[in-house]
């Protein structure tokens, strides 16, 4: 019997992708396509099922539409507004992904093929869905270990390269004849600030989660993206008689964080919930102004 795949969107950054790649990209979308399906990069290794599959680029790059559409993708050519930038498609991805999120029954995850640190807060929108997020990142510079720290799965650079000759499993008669592929390797951990080796929990989740809250650009850190900043914080867990430090409630160990930093803007809802947002410290209070 056939276990449930996982209900995903794939938005594809094309001109950053093919631009940390190669252009075997370009010709192997079957092999690399089936490796996403099969989960591949998942060390779950759960079965997706792709409700939308979007690829968008610079129109130089429209030579490939056949290509991507043979595939079952929708292709968007993005000009730029401005002369200075090669194309919109940053902007773009941003308002489809959300348009997604927001329109898709049964969604259950996106997955951003970007590895364009800029994506952040649209990962963090996203979780505030209940979504899970998966991008990408090179393991030679630090967006693998910026998406490790807020996305739900990273997609390594080399491992979607070594999918560009993947075989799957071929059917017999009997059944299925496995290999099992190798594993993904993990993403680097990412690099926390130390923190004082006498600080308390609640001292060092208030610094991780202002980390992560800048991380966002000042937009309010979705609940997911604070449980993920925490997971690294002696003694927290989300069950239990020691549930969120032992305040309880995702709630009150929020507010008791917020009230540790000034730079946190605590936001409360009509319906009983909180998030935070990064504040800048002001620089008039400082005697900074001018």
């Amino acid at each position: 019997m056939f276990g449930r795949r996982k209900k995903c969107a794939l938005l594809i950054d094309f001109d950053n992708v093919l631009g940390m790649t190669s252009g075997e990209f370009t010709t192997s979308i079957a092999k690399w396509m089936e490796w996403l399906e099969d989960g591949a990069f998942d060390g779950d290794r759960l079965k997706r099922k792709f409700l939308v599959k979007r690829v968008y680029w610079n129109p130089l790059y429209d030579r490939y539409r056949d290509a991507f559409e043979a595939a079952g993708f929708e292709a968007f050519s993005c000009a730029a507004i401005a002369k200075s930038k090669k194309s919109s498609a940053d902007i773009v991805i941003t308002l489809d992904a959300v348009d997604i999120a927001a329109g898709t029954r049964g969604l259950q995850e996106i997955i951003l093929l970007t590895s364009d640190t800029d994506f952040v807060p649209v990962v963090n929108r996203l979780q505030e869905r209940e979504l899970e997020v998966v991008a990408m990142g090179h393991e030679q510079n630090p967006t693998a270990e910026v998406y490790r720290k807020y996305a739900d799965n990273v997609v390594l650079r080399n491992d979607f390269m070594d999918a560009f000759k993947y075989e799957r499993p071929k059917r017999k008669w009997f059944g299925l004849v496995r290999v099992k592929p190798p594993a993904p390797k993990p993403a680097p951990a990412p690099v926390r600030k130390p923190v004082s080796v006498n600080a308390t929990p609640v001292e060092q989740a208030a610094e991780r989660v202002v980390s992560a809250a800048q991380g966002v650009g000042g937009a309010m850190l979705s609940r997911k993206a604070v449980i993920l900043a925490l997971r690294d914080v002696k003694g927290f867990n989300t069950g239990g008689v020691s549930a969120w430090l032992g305040y309880g409630s995702y709630r009150k160990m929020l507010l008791a964080i917020a009230k540790k930093r000034p730079d946190l803007r605590l936001y409360a809802y009509r319906n009983g919930g909180v998030a935070v947002a990064y504040r800048a410290p002001d620089a008039s209070r400082n005697g900074s102004a001018g």
